[in-house]
């Protein structure tokens, strides 16, 4: 079993995009990738590039893939086009059922644009698959983040032959502690986890979600035996993510647990750092650790402050 780390956000670019070969069977997760935010330290120029070089990559990995997954329809998790999914299989997101206005639209451009394309396309919800000794298994559908969000639902997939893979898609933390305890029941060998949206707090993100987010992480830290968490995506837009994920991190290397961001385990500093280094910081210029302390009372002052 070999895994790629196709394209990720602690390369430069929003993704997550996977890569598992199993013998003679290759099978790509979420081949979507997007500019970042303009809250990540590199010129726009820069960010344009990386989502350019990385758009071409996943094209490569789409060709030499025999099996492609597609857990929702965010353009982060997939490229709207028809060329690169010629004979494929794909699984897929249910593109009627258990999904918003908006997923729901691209899914229908995305489906019109691969019909008669594709070697075959399936439903892929709650459903298991077999494909020589491999078994893919997907989630029902979950919500992306917190229970009833506007953005949608997505897919949990676990890749299973000798060892077990399990890739969370986007549950932003996870928010929710069943989902966390529906790792936990995986109990993969790799997780493949994504993590908070720190950049978006103070606008669309709570710190009372923050703080369900890095419980339930401890919870799958402690309740889990993976050779490998890959903790990565949404945290790593934000140069702060140490800090803001202080004890998550601090939990792991109790534990001795081996937590790393995709490009730490190809052996690259993560982007929003080597990029804060070199070009300064863009919103955020002080902090310091998050302690379950300081999130608490980061709560507090947001109860007590009142708009006029």
């Amino acid at each position: 079993m070999k895994i790629e780390f196709v394209a990720f956000d602690s390369f430069g670019v929003k993704s997550m995009c996977t890569q598992v070969k199993i013998g003679n069977i290759s099978i790509l997760i979420d081949p979507g990738v997007a500019i970042e935010t303009d809250s990540f330290p590199l010129p726009l120029i820069k960010r344009i590039f990386l989502k350019e070089k990385y758009k071409r990559r996943i094209r490569n990995f789409c060709k030499n893939s025999d099996i492609i997954i597609i857990t929702h329809y965010h353009w982060d998790h997939h490229i709207p086009e028809g060329s690169i999914y010629k004979g494929k299989v794909l699984l897929i997101k249910d593109p009627k059922k258990n999904i918003n206005k908006s997923q729901a639209g691209r899914a229908n451009y995305f489906l019109k644009l691969i019909k008669n394309k594709a070697k075959k396309i399936e439903i892929a919800d709650g459903k298991h698959f077999k494909f020589d000794n491999i078994k893919i298994k997907f989630s029902k559908a979950l919500w992306h983040g917190a229970r009833r969000t506007k953005l949608g639902k997505v897919l949990m997939v676990s890749i299973i032959e000798e060892k077990k893979i399990l890739y969370t898609s986007d549950l932003d933390g996870p928010y929710l502690e069943e989902y966390a305890d529906m790792i936990i029941k995986e109990n993969p060998d790799i997780l493949i986890l994504d993590a908070f949206p720190s950049y978006l707090l103070g606008f669309i993100a709570s710190y009372k979600n923050l703080k369900k987010a890095i419980k339930n992480t401890i919870k799958i830290l402690e309740n889990t035996n993976c050779e490998l968490y890959i903790m990565d995506h949404h945290l790593l837009r934000d140069y702060r993510y140490r800090e803001i994920y202080y004890e998550v991190y601090k939990k792991a290397e109790e534990l001795g647990k081996n937590v790393k961001t995709a490009s730490e385990e190809i052996g690259k500093e993560p982007m929003v750092i080597k990029a804060y280094k070199k070009y300064g910081p863009t919103r955020w210029k002080k902090w310091d650790k998050l302690t379950f302390k300081k999130i608490d009372e980061m709560i507090k002052h947001a109860k007590l402050y009142v708009p006029s």
